[in-house]
């Protein structure tokens, strides 16, 4: 039911004249350029037709004299002008006269050939002209060519030539195209007419489905059986509801995956709590424990203030890297973009873990090719390996080797490789290595200090500055950490 006052105008009526007036207007244009196009073709026929026409009578005209050796000027064509009158209308196939330069009749042949004023005029006076001419069915096309020798006008060809055939099926054709035309008309107002009603009918199932759709009942409307339009839109409102339905259930995943980060973040802020608590736990205890005995037991003080000093180092080295993971991490931390030696950093680093590398037994062989240039932040990128080839040194195994590489790979990108000999790590454990306070268990991290931060930093700071990181290990087989770097402008 309309909302509004007036004229109820339905819709199969407003299909109905827009088809109506589309198809008008486009068969009009076509009509009209169908005519365009025709009488253009048919002048340019004509055209042609003279132009050639104009050649062959220039050249039979210098081929007759030549052939018969005959000087060619004005008293010559005219005692030969009824053998050119001949052979011309042979050649031609159209009634040929020939013409003196004042306009004079050369020869009794097609004496009843009077040239038309317009171009007979214009060759008088060395020009080339045509023109058309029409009486009733008749349509004629008269030439006039003008003969010269030495650069004087010496004569005029006039020519004859009837074109009623063409225009004849000239216009036949444009008369069938009109019929045509008409006939296209009515059967696309029938079948306008019959479709608007076809149209008009499903529209109020889809109408009544959407407004199910709007009260918040996801019904499919039964879809048309018909492979057209209509159906193409009861199908389209298939495929809608059932959107909407795969949109819900996507909604309702991230609201299970929101659900899920949320439970991650408060497992990251136990692990944070767990990890710091401890230490502090340690350092009050033994605090406690001095202040009540003061200093009568000193070996007992010195071994306190001991474990104090080295919880408090351990607390600060913790609270150091999550700091630096939060940085790492953070994407509104700008990094102080420079050209790094990659080279000399590697070897700086490897000379730096030596001397921890030393009290394991552990040997650190570095290979690096010289020249390696990043764009990239220097301090970070020293932090990435430093944490790489400690995690190294930490599960390595005792009195083994670690061989560190860097070389250049394909794309212009810089590899880095830290291989140790430690024990290695099962696959299971393979997927869940980078994330925060995530360790092995089994793994006597008391023995060598560890906050579980390191591999997290370490894959951080590298996709910042447009690399990966991958590590591939078997059990017994020891452990490979492989760095890839740049390849493209540092984002």
């Amino acid at each position: 039911m309309s909302s509004t006052g007036g004229i109820r105008f339905p819709i199969r009526h407003k299909l109905l004249l827009s088809f109506t007036v589309v198809i008008f207007a486009g068969l009009s244009a076509l009509l009209l350029v169908s005519v365009r196009i025709t009488e253009q073709n048919v002048s340019g026929i004509i055209n042609q037709d003279m132009i050639q026409a104009n050649k062959t009578i220039e050249l039979y005209v210098k081929q007759y004299f030549l052939t018969r050796n005959i000087s060619m000027d004005q008293d010559s064509i005219g005692f030969e002008a009824d053998g050119l009158v001949k052979e011309l209308s042979a050649a031609v196939g159209s009634p040929i006269s020939v013409y003196d330069p004042a306009g004079k009749g050369l020869s009794d042949l097609n004496a009843d050939l009077m040239p038309a004023t317009n171009d007979f005029a214009e060759s008088l006076h060395g020009k080339i002209a045509y023109s058309l001419r029409q009486s009733g069915t008749e349509t004629t096309v008269r030439l006039s060519s003008p003969v010269e020798s030495g650069g004087k006008l010496i004569g005029v060809i006039h020519m004859v030539k009837d074109y009623s055939g063409l225009y004849d099926f000239t216009s036949r054709f444009l008369s069938t195209v009109r019929w045509f035309a008409v006939g296209i008309f009515l059967l696309v107002f029938l079948t306008a007419a019959l479709l608007a009603v076809r149209i008009t009918k499903p529209l109020g199932k889809l109408a009544r489905s959407l407004e199910r759709v709007s009260e918040g009942i996801y019904e499919t409307a039964p879809p048309a059986l018909s492979r057209d339009e209509i159906g193409d839109l009861s199908r389209s409102f298939m495929i809608m509801v059932k959107q909407i339905k795969a949109q819900i259930a996507i909604i309702e995943r991230e609201r299970d995956t929101l659900q899920e980060t949320q439970a991650m973040s408060k497992t990251f802020f136990d692990n944070v709590t767990h990890e710091l608590k401890t230490p502090l736990t340690t350092i009050r205890g033994y605090a406690q424990i001095m202040m009540e005995n003061g200093f009568t037991d000193p070996v007992f003080f010195n071994k306190g203030m001991k474990y104090i000093l080295d919880e408090s180092q351990r607390l600060n080295d913790k609270v150091v890297q999550i700091i630096e993971f939060s940085t790492a991490a953070a994407e509104g931390f700008d990094y102080r973009l420079e050209e790094v030696d990659l080279s000399n950093l590697v070897r700086d680093v490897c000379e730096d873990m030596r001397v921890k590398a030393r009290k394991y037994g552990i040997r650190i062989d570095c290979a690096d090719e010289p020249g390696l240039q990043l764009i990239g932040d220097e301090v970070k990128l020293r932090e990435m390996l430093i944490n790489v080839v400690d995690n190294a040194v930490k599960y390595g195994g005792v009195n083994t080797t670690i061989h560190v590489t860097a070389e250049q790979a394909a794309d212009n990108r810089i590899r880095i490789r830290v291989e140790d000999q430690g024990p290695g790590i099962a696959e299971e454990h393979l997927h869940r290595l980078f994330d925060p306070f995530y360790r092995v268990a089994g793994t006597k991290k008391e023995e060598r200090g560890s906050a579980g931060l390191g591999l997290a930093i370490v894959k951080t700071i590298a996709e910042r500055h447009n690399g990966h990181v991958t590590i591939d290990s078997q059990l017994h087989q020891g452990s490979t950490v492989t760095i890839e770097l740049g390849g493209h402008d540092h984002e």
